[in-house]
């Protein structure tokens, strides 16, 4: 019997199986998950705008 790892939706909409690999916040106090970095950042700078769609989400990772 394989036991399957639950997938877990990104805010960004990507699905991950390890979300413990993934930078992540509290808003409204769930906890949610980025694909990376630079969605971590766009969101922290305006969190409210960033889930509702208003920001766009960065494509890449750049420093």
């Amino acid at each position: 019997m394989t036991i399957e790892k639950e997938i877990t939706k990104t805010v960004c909409g990507g699905k991950i199986k390890e979300p413990e690999k993934y930078p992540a916040a509290e808003y409204h106090g769930e906890r949610v998950y980025f694909c990376n970095n630079a969605c971590l950042r766009a969101f922290a700078q305006n969190p409210d705008a960033f889930m509702a769609g208003e920001i766009e989400h960065p494509s890449d990772d750049e420093e």
